[in-house]
């Protein structure tokens, strides 16, 4: 059994790829991001009792970062997420650490950008904030030794 070792928020990135997942690029200064997975509960009770069972999946990934008008080799901002969500287009995306060792999980998968919104507030850095919806399974992988 191996040592437990925490898991920092910080180190758990989000990354995708518009063309298909070979060429990740981190979203800029993330400041948070999550992998949320929900199954509907159908009520499927009658006079014989109560019961419920499991219906539709989804998976959602919200994230947010401090804005950024020059990036770096490696790193997207809004400036190029607008088109992805403007087209719909799918991508792909990692949500882990950057640099996996032993025992570190990460997930890959394909989505969409369903949200995105750009907020200005007087005397703050423009925060700008999104979802992916997720289509299809995603994979995990966790780390070998």
């Amino acid at each position: 059994m191996g040592t437990r070792r925490q898991i920092a928020g910080k180190d758990i990135i989000l990354a995708i790829d518009p063309n298909g997942g070979t060429n990740y690029y981190l979203i800029v200064c993330l400041t948070s991001n999550s992998l949320e997975r929900t199954t509907a509960v159908i009520d499927a009770g009658s006079k014989c009792g109560p019961e419920l069972l499991p219906g539709v999946q989804t998976i959602t990934m919200p994230f947010a970062f401090n804005d950024v008008f020059d990036t770096n080799n490696g790193e997207i901002s809004e400036a190029a997420l607008h088109p992805l969500w403007a087209s719909s287009q799918t991508i792909s995306w990692k949500f882990g650490p950057v640099s996996p060792v032993e025992g570190d999980v990460t997930y890959n998968g394909l989505g969409y950008l369903s949200d995105l919104k750009t907020t200005a507030a007087n005397n703050q850095q423009v925060q700008t904030t999104g979802t992916i919806s997720v289509q299809g399974t995603i994979t995990q992988t966790i780390t070998a030794s």
